[in-house]
């Protein structure tokens, strides 16, 4: 919750500082290589929890709506707040 009360924040351009190769997928090493660029360093079973939690066609990679539902609010307040921003980065 604390994500969708940031005004600058948005699940595109979240969405795109994972994905590095542009391919519309995020593998676990830019996974991994997201969150150490913003200071966050997970173990390795930390990482595979996390994939394994939101891959839902169990391919290994997040696409943007596995992804979203990582980072999208229960509330439905706050989760419709975050949905309705559009990206800050083109």
């Amino acid at each position: 919750m604390q994500l969708a009360c940031k005004s600058d924040f948005n699940l595109f351009d979240a969405f795109n500082l994972f994905d590095r190769s542009r391919i519309g997928q995020i593998t676990i090493h830019e996974i991994r290589e997201g969150l150490n660029a913003i200071g966050v360093y997970p173990t390795s079973e930390e990482v595979e929890l996390f994939i394994t939690r939101y891959d839902r066609n169990n391919d290994r990679r997040l696409t943007f709506s596995e992804f979203s539902e990582a980072f999208l609010p229960t509330d439905s307040y706050y989760s419709h707040m975050v949905n309705r921003r559009c990206a800050n980065i083109v």
